[in-house]
């Protein structure tokens, strides 16, 4: 997040411009977490610039697919894939294996409901779409509580995602104020043993025993540790793993 601030700072600088002394309160506001404030008096600068900017940075540097994404390719038996991500790396690679693959984010709740009546296969990108930038990115504080508190649809769609299928977290924020806030709205709802169990792949170097156990008894996930000293390698090891469990369920 500190990254893309950043280079909405000398987007910023570049093009409406602003001040020296503004860019360096914004770098202050990073610097100290402050991200989401941080957000919203950058993209309220930007103005018309930020789909632009959106854009350039998210389509067209045209980000390769990694061994991750070709290991996820291997889920035959995924329903959906959700992602808070804004770039095109999902679609490009499920792309090679299905030229249609169908991509919504929360505009499209009614194609959501029809690719989960018909149990095909979707990518839902739950901040927006940097290509289509226009419609809706969620960045800032101003997004958080339209997506939260003046889109019921989208949200009573997404608890039912999560009360019906099985939620596996792959190098999510669990602090994401929309995951919170939906992970709270089911725990409150349904009964404590409702629903599926989930499970999230969180740095094992910055979760204690307490955390973990909170995170099942609170709401039902089960934490699956991951070093980052091994730059993650495990993540790729678990999709493959699941990869090969579904394909010797399936057979």
């Amino acid at each position: 997040m500190g990254d893309l601030l950043r280079e909405m700072i000398s987007t910023a600088k570049a093009n409406v411009p602003i001040t020296d002394a503004k860019a360096a309160e914004y770098e202050a506001l990073i610097k100290a977490g402050k991200y989401l404030m941080a957000a919203s008096g950058l993209k309220a600068d930007l103005g018309s610039f930020f789909g632009d900017f959106i854009r350039r940075v998210f389509v067209e540097s045209k980000p390769a697919p990694t061994k991750l994404h070709d290991a996820f390719l291997k889920l035959n038996r995924l329903q959906f894939v959700l992602t808070t991500n804004y770039d095109t790396l999902l679609e490009r690679a499920w792309r090679t294996l299905d030229a249609d693959v169908t991509v919504c984010t929360f505009r499209d709740i009614g194609e959501v409901r029809r690719s989960l009546s018909r149990r095909e296969f979707f990518i839902l990108k739950a901040h927006g779409d940097a290509t289509r930038a226009g419609d809706g990115i969620i960045l800032t504080e101003q997004d958080y509580r339209q997506i939260l508190f003046k889109e019921p649809a989208y949200q009573n769609m997404l608890a039912t995602m999560f009360s019906m299928y099985t939620v596996i977290f792959v190098g999510a924020s669990m602090s994401d104020p929309e995951i919170n806030l939906m992970l709270n709205y089911i725990a409150g709802t349904f009964a404590p043993d409702a629903g599926p169990t989930h499970y999230a792949l969180l740095t094992k170097e910055k979760i204690t025993e307490v955390e973990k156990e909170r995170w099942f008894k609170d709401f039902k996930i089960r934490v699956i540790p991951v070093s980052s000293a091994s730059e993650y390698a495990e993540i790729e090891d678990f999709v493959e793993l699941l990869a090969a469990k579904g394909a010797a369920g399936a057979a």
